[in-house]
């Protein structure tokens, strides 16, 4: 019998199930420094766009609308502000006023006219848009009118040359004759007679030569013989220091101070030094209650009153000054 031949089978080890595995991936150093560059572009980009768009806004919105004086209720925008400034330069100009002055001027006429304004308002004095086309039209020589007038083509150029937009200019003219119509008002109050006095006097530039001029005269030399000779006031000195007559109100305050109360005479008054430094020696020469004021001295007068009057309500009225010098910079920017 055959011998059969063992055979060792050894079990075969079975293929292990596999699970998938998820995939790495790794930068390079390279392709991580291109990603920082392109997020630092993108952020930068991001930021300038920002800065830009926030420039556009400051300058065009936020900058132009910002209250830079307010006056009781009134209010004055930096824009408004702006277009003032470049008429109000020009006609100050030749007066030797530099801009900086004229920025800080014109804001304390801008004051005045809202409290003109608010005076006017409170006599039950109105001004209506017609009136401010009206007066428009006078101050350029035309009758008003629409589209394609006379009217229309100067206005036009009116407001290019003052590079002034309509609105602004219209409220410009509005508070012209709110001032008008408180004047014409105050006048009308004023009536047609009022104290005069008229004044011999003698005005030096120093004390040291008023008190020599005084001297001369209690010496005995005649008053009129000493200011012929020493009064720098040229239009009196020739009338032997004899002044035109003057009502009270419109003397220097010192003046009208040492002539408080004190009667037409001989005695000498003074000397009194005035707010231009000047000093006066002078004598009271005639006292009239119902003297008849030249034209000229009715107007000063009244804007003297309206000055009084403002400077009572300025004291009533809260005021609020906001403008610095980055609001200037935007103003001249806009003006020229």
């Amino acid at each position: 019998m055959a011998r059969r031949e063992r055979t060792t089978a050894l079990p075969r080890q079975r293929p292990r199930a596999t699970r998938p595995v998820a995939r790495t991936f790794f930068l390079t150093t390279e392709e991580t420094l291109r990603l920082l560059i392109l997020g630092g572009a993108g952020l930068l980009l991001a930021i300038v766009l920002a800065l830009i768009g926030w420039r556009w806004y400051d300058q065009t919105f936020r900058m132009p609308e910002k209250v830079i004086l307010q006056v009781g209720d009134e209010r004055f925008q930096l824009r408004y502000y702006a277009d003032r400034l470049f008429p109000y330069a020009q006609s100050v100009a030749s007066s030797g006023i530099n801009l900086g002055i004229a920025e800080q001027q014109l804001v304390a006429i801008l004051e005045e006219e809202a409290i003109v304004n608010t005076i006017a308002r409170e006599r039950g004095i109105t001004v209506t848009p017609e009136e401010v086309t009206q007066e428009i039209a006078s101050q350029l020589g035309v009758p008003a009118g629409g589209a394609g007038t006379a009217f229309d083509n100067l206005y036009r150029q009116r407001l290019q040359s003052l590079t002034m937009s309509d609105a602004h200019y219209r409220r410009q003219v509005e508070a012209q004759l709110y001032r008008k119509k408180l004047k014409d008002s105050i006048l009308a109050e004023l009536g047609q007679t009022t104290e005069m006095v008229t004044l011999r006097t003698i005005i030096t530039t120093t004390e040291d030569e008023a008190k020599a001029a005084l001297a001369r005269i209690q010496a005995g030399e005649d008053m009129g013989t000493v200011a012929q000779v020493t009064s720098k006031d040229l239009n009196s000195r020739q009338k032997d220091g004899i002044m035109d007559p003057e009502p009270p109100a419109l003397l220097p305050e010192a003046v009208r101070n040492a002539i408080q109360d004190k009667p037409a005479g001989t005695d000498l008054i003074g000397p009194v030094q005035i707010a231009t430094g000047d000093w006066w020696l002078l004598r009271i020469e005639k006292r009239d209650p119902n003297a008849t004021p030249s034209e000229t001295q009715k107007s000063q007068l009244a804007d003297r009153e309206i000055q009084r009057l403002v400077s009572e309500k300025r004291s009533q009225l809260t005021i609020r000054r906001n403008l610095t010098a980055d609001d200037i910079k935007w103003a001249e920017e806009h003006a020229n």
